[in-house]
This record gives structure tokens, C-alpha cells and sequence, in this order.
């Protein structure tokens, strides 16, 4: 049995609290996402959070998306909800271009982050006055406990290795102490430790946006068949309103041939 006009009107609504809600989850974990990229993005460079970037961007046109579909559904207007359900078309593909993007980016981004990094060193140890570029590096290699781009060695140019390399920065009293001979320097470069992370928020950029777009896919349909139920319900009413017409001008008058009428009398002369 079908579902009547305001069964799908009620599913409508309910899925523009959901979709709502949707955004606001996609809204905090896109901007936690970009974050946790923004914060390193001297050294992976801006391209990298871009698909994090459109994520929050959607989220927040998620938002008034849902307050349109709702203001439509309680309209029960056929081209005002056929206008939402295109809405949401919309945004489920560019959540799933977000996802594609975030696999793509994915896919090449070793390349990407030792230009980027090795770019950056360059820049940083090349005079000047590196002191924000010093901390950025010092954070850098007590996160990841990593020395440099590649080793210890990159730094050879330099003439000395900075604390950080043995896991003591300029925010030493958050880290672990400090070896005052330094005997023991981490011996791995940063390129890999950091191609790992920006890769692990990637892929978790993209599973975001996919589930985003398959859930929120679901609005499509209902939106669709509320648009069909209200052509239906109106097809009815004007199946209805024609038949009632009809049948009251095709009705004859036999008002004249009724038996109370009274009998025709011939004139009297």
C-alpha cells in the first residue's frame, strides 16, 4: 500500500532534523580533521587540507540546506520541494567529489610532503631570523621524536643539531627530560612519521565525507516521492472536483415531470 502525501511529508521532516544533525557531526569532525593538518601545514603544504577545507565549507551549507527543506516540506509546494530534493543532490556529489579528492590527495602525497618539507628546511636554516621556523621544527621532532627531513645529518650544513633532536624544545617542561650529554639522537628523519599522519587524516577526511554522502543520499528519495505523493494528491482532488462538476450538469430536471405537479386543464369557453 502506498504512503499517503502526509506520511512522506513526516518522513521529510524528520530527515531535515537529521540531516541537520548530520551537519553539525560533519561540522565537528571536518574542523577537528583541519586542525589536526592546519597545524603542520609549513610542512605538507595547503593542498593537503583543501578536501578538509570543502568538508567544513558543505557542513555549514548542510545546515541551511535542512532549514530550506524543512520550510518546503510544510509547504507541501511540488516545485519547492523538488527545488530541496535538487539541493541535496548537490550536496551529496560534492561530498562525494570531497572523498574522491581526499583519495587522490591521498595517493600522492609522499611527493608532495618531501618537497614541501625539504623547501621549508631549506628556508628555515638559511639565515634570517628563524626563531618561529626553530619552534616549529622543535615541535616537530619531539611529536614524532624524529630529527630533520631525512636524519641527524641533515642539519651537517649547520654545524649543530638542535636540542629538539633529542626530545628537549623550548617547551621542555611538557616533554620528556632532557639527557644533558644528548647521547642519543633520534635517528630517523620526519618525512615518514609525518607522510604516515597527513596519510591517516586523509583517509579519514575521505571516510567522512563518503558516509556523509551515503547517509545523507537517503533525503533524496523521500524528498522525491513527497514530491510525487503531493502531484498524486492533486491529480485526485482534480479527478474529484471534475467528476462532481459533471455529474451535476449532466443531472436532467424532471422537476416538471413530477407527479405533484398539477394536471393541464383544458380552457373554458
Amino acid at each position: 500500500m502506498a504512503l499517503s502525501s502526509n506520511c512522506w511529508k513526516y518522513l521529510v521532516l524528520t530527515f531535515n532534523v537529521l540531516f541537520a544533525m548530520s551537519a553539525l557531526v560533519l561540522f565537528g569532525a571536518s574542523g577537528f580533521l583541519l586542525y589536526k593538518l592546519f597545524i603542520y601545514r609549513h610542512f605538507i603544504g595547503i593542498n593537503v587540507e583543501y578536501p578538509a577545507i570543502l568538508l567544513l565549507m558543505m557542513s555549514i551549507i548542510t545546515c541551511s540546506i535542512a532549514w530550506i527543506g524543512w520550510r518546503t516540506a510544510r509547504s507541501m509546494h511540488q516545485i519547492h520541494v523538488i527545488m530541496a530534493g535538487l539541493l541535496i543532490i548537490v550536496v551529496v556529489v560534492i561530498e562525494f567529489t570531497c572523498f574522491v579528492w581526499a583519495m587522490v590527495v591521498w595517493d600522492n602525497i609522499e611527493i608532495d610532503i618531501k618537497t614541501t618539507m625539504t623547501s621549508y628546511f631549506e628556508e628555515s636554516h638559511g639565515g634570517g631570523d628563524p626563531t618561529s621556523d626553530t619552534v616549529r621544527w622543535d615541535r616537530l621532532h619531539v611529536k614524532f621524536e624524529c630529527c630533520g627531513v631525512s636524519g641527524p645529518s641533515d642539519f651537517s650544513s649547520t654545524g649543530h643539531v638542535p636540542f629538539s633532536c633529542c626530545g628537549q624544545g623550548p617547551l621542555d617542561a611538557l616533554h620528556k627530560p632532557y639527557a644533558a650529554d644528548c647521547s642519543t639522537l633520534f635517528q630517523r628523519g620526519c618525512g615518514n612519521p609525518l607522510h604516515d599522519y597527513a596519510k591517516e587524516q586523509l583517509i579519514l577526511v575521505a571516510m567522512t565525507a563518503l558516509a556523509a554522502s551515503i547517509l545523507q543520499s537517503t533525503g533524496i528519495f523521500c524528498t522525491f516521492f513527497l514530491a510525487h505523493a503531493i502531484r498524486e494528491r492533486r491529480r485526485a482532488s482534480i479527478r474529484h472536483s471534475t467528476s462532481v462538476r459533471e455529474a451535476t450538469f449532466a443531472a436532467p430536471d424532471d422537476s416538471l415531470l413530477a407527479p405533484t405537479a398539477p394536471a393541464p386543464t383544458l380552457p373554458k369557453y
